[in-house]
């Protein structure tokens, strides 16, 4: 009887070690959350929002949601494409799965490696391809992200999918100092080129001067604006996109571009109320000004040159400004008669052995208006001589940038240099009728470059 009971009571705990051994091997469905992870991260890696959406709980993210996170739609163009870069840069690797019985949850270690974006290379990228070169040349980020596996249902599920998608897509959310935002957020204040107050008169070109600040120039990608014009509510020309350049641009309506009905019998703009609307070259509005185009019968106003001696024009800069907004861009400072034969005797005098006469007004580089000039000749000191509808020469100039200013070069090269004295006179309008600025300088006999007595 005794024996039985042993027999009887060794069986009982046999039966219960194998209880226990097949509980646990019945129990652990780490194979089935390996494989759910790893369908899980091929969706994540692909961005697939319809399929990524079915990891989360009901309610608690939606897929517009979800999609900002992965592809936010403020994206520009640029910003697009180097997202697109580091998410193909990106993979990873899954790791068998830790279970734990008490809770029925697996945690898979996911170890994910994306291109180092934050390189040098990198970072100095002026291209999408020179950036994707960087991603694939330099070492690899690793993130390492927990996922955990819930086994207690009839179905395995992921318990936290959202931390996985954070991670991985962090680098929408970090500046890579390509263009982020609208241009519009960078837009300071804009401004009519020589019509301060918003008024032209007999115009053939009109201009408005669109200033960003300085923040813009840190990105390597800026977007191009284009710009509209209308007259009266009508749109009657749209520009080609065009690239802004130290952090402002100049925005023109000219005779070249308007129509034959959007001139008038002198050949200026028609009058009006123009309006140009600037956008960023994804149709994002930057700003809208307005400005009036009058035209009117204007009297050509008289020529006059200061009668000085001799020795004034050695020791002094002869010129006179005459238009309160040429003078408020001009820097007088490095203005001046311009010594192109190294002939120069005085500050407004040359020996006659000089090839060329030039001004150079300088002016901000804001400033590219066209002026038109006449130089004149008198054998007297006075120019009583003169007469103003027989100019020795005639022409027109733009201003030629260098560096942080430009310069309009107003140049004359006459067939023979008779010594005397020459005048110029700077024009506004093609019309030749409001003077904007004038100059005198003498010629002498002597050939050489010493100071006359």
């Amino acid at each position: 009887m005794r024996y039985t009971k042993k027999i009887f009571t060794v069986f009982l705990a046999v039966c219960c070690v194998m209880s226990v051994l097949c509980g646990c091997s019945s129990g652990d469905r780490s194979p089935e959350a390996k494989s759910l992870c790893e369908t899980f991260c091929t969706d994540v890696n692909a961005g697939e929002i319809s399929k990524l959406a079915s990891y989360f709980d009901y309610g608690t993210i939606t897929e517009e949601e979800l999609s900002e996170l992965i592809a936010p739609s403020d994206f520009n163009k640029e910003e697009a494409a180097f997202a697109a870069a580091i998410k193909e840069s990106t993979d990873f690797s899954v790791q068998d799965p830790v279970y734990d019985k008490n809770t029925k949850t697996a945690t898979v270690y996911v170890v994910w490696k994306q291109g180092d974006f934050s390189s040098d290379a990198a970072l100095s990228a002026t291209s999408v391809e020179e950036f994707k070169t960087a991603l694939s040349s330099s070492s690899s980020k690793n993130i390492t992200v927990n996922v955990t596996v819930d086994l207690s249902g009839e179905f395995a599920r992921i318990k936290n999918p959202k931390d996985t998608v954070d991670a991985v897509y962090a680098y929408n959310t970090i500046n890579h100092g390509i263009m982020p935002g609208l241009l519009s957020d960078f837009y300071t204040d804009s401004n009519w080129a020589l019509a301060p107050k918003g008024v032209y008169t007999n115009v053939k070109e009109i201009g408005l001067r669109v200033n960003f600040n300085n923040e813009l120039s840190r990105y390597r990608f800026i977007p191009g604006v284009y710009y509209t014009v209308s007259r009266g509510g009508e749109v009657i020309y749209t520009s080609d996109i065009m690239d802004i350049e130290d952090n402002s641009i100049r925005l023109d309506y000219s005779i070249d571009m308007a129509g034959a009905g959007d001139l008038n019998e002198d050949g200026f703009i028609t009058d009006g109320k123009y309006s140009v609307m600037v956008f960023d070259a994804h149709s994002k509005q930057i700003c809208t000004s307005d400005c009036e185009v009058v035209n009117e019968i204007l009297e050509k106003e008289e020529i006059v040159f200061e009668e000085y001696k001799k020795e004034h024009y050695l020791t002094d800069l002869v010129y006179d400004i005459k238009d309160s907004d040429l003078m408020a861009n001009s820097f007088v400072f490095n203005t001046g008669w311009w010594d192109y034969d190294g002939t120069s005797v005085g500050k407004s005098a040359f020996a006659s052995n000089t090839k060329t006469l030039g001004f150079s007004l300088a002016v901000s580089s804001t400033n590219d208006n066209e002026l038109y000039y006449d130089y004149y000749y008198s054998e007297k000191s006075d120019f009583k001589d003169v007469n103003e509808t027989e100019p020795v020469f005639s022409a027109s100039c733009k201003p030629t940038v260098y560096d942080d200013q430009s310069c309009y070069d107003i140049d004359y090269t006459p067939a023979e240099m008779k010594p005397g004295f020459y005048g110029l006179v700077v024009y506004g309008d093609a019309g030749r009728k409001h003077i904007v600025f004038t100059a005198a300088c003498i010629v002498v006999e002597e050939t050489s470059g010493d100071v006359i007595d």
